[in-house]
């Protein structure tokens, strides 16, 4: 249990990240409910998949 809550909280504090850079990137990401249980229940994998689709789409 322990571990899965580390995980979905590095998984936001990716997606925070990615947000808080996207002044300098040009990248974002909305939050919203699906973006949040994705970057929480993949971790970071998840909000890199995210990112990618957000570029190629």
């Amino acid at each position: 249990m322990k571990k899965w809550i580390a995980s979905a909280l590095l998984g936001w504090l990716a997606l925070a990240a990615v947000n808080f850079t996207a002044f300098f990137t040009g990248v974002s990401l909305p939050v919203c409910a699906l973006s949040l249980l994705v970057a929480g229940g993949l971790s970071v994998p998840g909000v890199t998949l995210m990112v990618v689709l957000g570029m190629l789409l």
